[in-house]
């Protein structure tokens, strides 16, 4: 009797958690700094080159993921790297992982004709390169999420454009940071595990300056390695320090590598 009893429970407990997930779906939770977060506003979005975005939205926090396509695998987040998270919080601060810091994402199911994924994530972003404050987001799972839907911007956090060639090969930016450090403007692009770096002064005139030259620098990241610009050219072609926008063309050589045609459209 006594086992009948249990094996009774134990087909009630399976029903029970089978009708539990099945409420649950779709969902997506995480961990934010240790807080639970359940999205109560799920939402998704695929882009025509394959990008995939999905939104869970609860209490005005946001965490948005971009991933590179609805593939069973992983994603490694931060950097230029195409895949990327973002934090929002109540006071609408914007925390990214592009390139400001780190994680990764895997979808671990999917069915592309119904058009939905499931998988897990984590992630430590931060509001800009010098900031001292970071949010840890763990322990993240979506599941069953549409990506269907149309209805999140899938537009990447940036601030501008950059593009160049660096030995001869194209140098597309996937993300782009510019901000004022001391009395300097720094741009970044990052892609995948390289980057290139572009200081002038806040107040640098229209003109072409030599490099290298005091107040002016460039440098190219690749796999953690900087090599500082040896010899090369930053061409101003304006800095509207009122609206705080700024355009720069340069090419230079660093060590062995020599990037060529650099462009740059920033809003710092």
């Amino acid at each position: 009797m006594k086992r009948i009893i249990l094996l009774l429970f134990a087909v009630v407990l399976a029903f029970a958690s089978c009708e539990n997930l099945e409420d649950n779906s779709p969902g997506f939770q995480s961990q934010v700094d240790s807080i639970f977060f359940r999205a109560q506003d799920i939402r998704g979005s695929i882009n025509d080159d394959g990008l995939i975005t999905l939104q869970g939205i609860s209490g005005g926090k946001k965490i948005t993921l971009n991933i590179k396509k609805a593939q069973l695998g992983s994603y490694l987040l931060g950097g230029g790297r195409v895949s990327s998270a973002v934090y929002e919080d109540p006071s609408e601060d914007v925390y990214t992982t592009a390139p400001f810091g780190d994680g990764e994402i895997e979808i671990t199911d999917r069915c592309i004709s119904c058009g939905w994924v499931t998988g897990s994530f984590r992630f430590n972003a931060k509001r800009s390169a010098d900031d001292t404050l970071n949010v840890s987001v763990q322990k993240g799972f979506f599941f069953e999420v549409s990506f269907l839907d149309d209805n999140v911007d899938i537009g990447l956090p940036s601030a501008g454009t950059m593009s160049a060639e660096v030995n001869g090969s194209p140098f597309d930016a996937n993300s782009v940071t510019a901000e004022v450090i001391g009395s300097s403007i720094v741009i970044n692009g990052f892609i995948e595990s390289s980057s290139i770096r572009i200081e002038v002064p806040t107040d640098a005139p229209s003109g072409n300056f030599s490099l290298p030259r005091e107040g002016y620098e460039a440098s190219y990241t690749v796999d953690g390695v900087t090599t500082p610009a040896s010899s090369g050219l930053i061409s101003v072609n304006f800095n509207d320090t009122a609206a705080k926008k700024i355009r720069i063309f340069f090419s230079f050589t660093a060590g062995s590598d020599v990037i060529s045609v650099g462009n740059t459209r920033a809003d710092y």
